[in-house]
């Protein structure tokens, strides 16, 4: 039997979902083939950005973070691994995803991005889930330090400040 060659079609899975702890109804999706997704009406309907420039096309978007200090303002996380690219991706907007900034800033070169989340007092203390432990940064993202104190050099695809103590 001749086997015929199979066409490529690509399946978006949606690893990352985050709706604006500000403004109801205002939702970020982010997929595995790249594509980033927002819905100001609570997913009626979507407007769906599929290059950011300056970001390898067809990033893995692995975690959308809306800012609990700025309606307009929302974080994103990108590994391109499946292109052989190790590289770190943290990018901002500030406008719902129309323009973006890269703030990756000194992230270790190989070490992959899964998580951020932004501080709910100081907008500019964030922090970074790496392939390699937790990164965090008191100046929007140009300088990022190692959060040390006994935390495993491992994939950190989750973080989540606590807010009881406002500490």
């Amino acid at each position: 039997p001749t086997l015929l060659p199979c066409p490529t079609i690509f399946r978006s899975v949606v690893p990352a979902l985050d709706e604006s702890p500000l403004l109801e109804g205002l939702l970020y999706t982010g997929s595995d083939d790249g594509l980033f997704q927002i819905s100001g009406d609570g997913g009626g309907k979507w407007t769906r950005i599929e290059s950011i420039p300056g970001l390898p096309k067809r990033s893995y978007v692995t975690d959308v973070f809306a800012s609990p200090r700025d309606a307009d303002v929302v974080f994103a996380t990108f590994n391109n691994w499946q292109n052989g690219d190790f590289r770190p991706w943290v990018m901002r907007s500030d406008d719902r995803g129309r323009t973006w900034v890269n703030i990756t800033g000194n992230l270790p070169e190989r070490s992959g991005t899964w998580s951020v989340v932004q501080d709910h007092l100081d907008g500019d203390l964030l922090f970074v889930g790496t392939e390699f432990g937790v990164y965090f940064t008191i100046d929007g993202g140009d300088r990022w330090v190692e959060l040390r104190g006994g935390i495993p050099k491992i994939q950190a695809r989750d973080l989540h400040i606590q807010r009881r103590w406002g500490d």
